[in-house]
């Protein structure tokens, strides 16, 4: 519950940011209101004070039940001066609360937001037709949040887990809208590979612990990142092209890595933490033991965060509780 409130305070912190204060304001002078003339109610018309609070918020409201009402006239003074002080209260702070609610909806839209995702999201920069794709791959996991930050438009994807920011992935001060602090990963991809190098690179100097993957067209740009310390870096044409060399020599290969890739199939491509019960096993044991088990093949093993190792054939090596098995199956 708690958790719930605070996602709530962040999007009013930061979607209604110019009306914030003014917000709170008039809802603090709202609930003074109403338990000053609660209180006065209570105190002339002989009344409990929960009568005297519930009838102040439907006279307030204009709702006006019935079922409590002044008995003399010190009472229907004080009611008087409810319904002209509360219910203007009570209109001027729903007026607020609406705009506030319609900020928020045309932000998300038209990117004039920042991210009120609190940690472990995804920050992409940048857009681009790989960028379009593999974000609506991303967007039907619904336990994935996701900011956009790009000079477009308006929001390319109707997606209550997405943010869409409208920004120069090149300035510092429009990459801090991102929350990139707390998120969990962040990808850089724009159509000018030139603003994908400046961005990732910017990216780099301010969160040097953050894991960044970057997407660019030219082959050369690639080398630069990857010496600049970018965690992965892919350039378009290249996986195609050893794809395609490979087929000469199995053809059907395309389909088996599309398989692998695809999260609709059974066998696809998983990640998983180690179970206790495979901790200190040789791979070709743990590998025995989930194909039994559980039908999933092990392929690989990630340890150290991004040092990959398939099929690793020393047989000295044991699993440890930080590694992640790398599983053909779900």
């Amino acid at each position: 519950m708690f958790s719930y409130l605070l996602v709530i305070y962040h999007k009013l912190n930061i979607v209604a940011s110019r009306n914030k204060k003014q917000f709170f304001q008039i809802f603090v002078i709202l609930v003074i209101v109403l338990a000053l003339f609660a209180y006065l109610f209570s105190y002339y018309e002989k009344i409990s004070f929960f009568n005297s609070i519930y009838w102040a918020l439907t006279t307030a409201s204009t709702v006006g039940y019935g079922d409590i009402v002044p008995k003399n006239n010190t009472g229907k003074v004080i009611a008087m001066g409810l319904m002209i002080i509360g219910v203007s209260m009570i209109g001027v702070f729903l007026a607020n609360l609406s705009s506030i609610v319609l900020d928020f909806k045309l932000g998300r839209f038209f990117g004039t937001m920042e991210s009120h995702f609190v940690k472990d999201h995804i920050v992409i920069l940048g857009f681009s037709d790989y960028v379009k794709n593999s974000l609506e791959e991303i967007l039907k996991d619904n336990n994935k949040n996701v900011v956009l930050m790009a000079d477009i438009d308006n929001n390319p994807f109707s997606n209550y887990n997405l943010i869409f920011i409208k920004g120069d992935i090149t300035i510092e001060n429009d990459i801090y809208k991102t929350k990139l602090a707390n998120a969990k990963l962040c990808i850089v991809s724009d159509s000018d590979d030139s603003k994908t190098l400046i961005a990732a690179m910017t990216v780099k100097n301010l969160y040097k612990d953050l894991y960044i993957v970057a997407l660019v067209f030219k082959k050369e740009l690639a080398k630069v990142l990857r010496n600049f310390g970018i965690n992965e870096v892919f350039s378009s044409g290249t996986f195609s092209s050893k794809l395609l060399v490979k087929t000469t020599f199995i053809t059907g290969i395309s389909k088996f890595f599309s398989q692998l890739l695809d999260e609709e199939f059974k066998e696809s491509l998983v990640e998983k933490i180690t179970p206790d019960s495979l901790i200190n096993s040789t791979f070709d044991e743990a590998m025995y033991k989930l194909k039994n088990e559980t039908g999933e093949l092990l392929v690989g093993v990630k340890r150290d965060k991004e040092n990959i190792i398939i099929n690793p054939t020393e047989k000295d090596f044991k699993l440890s509780a930080e590694d992640k098995l790398l599983l053909i199956g779900k």
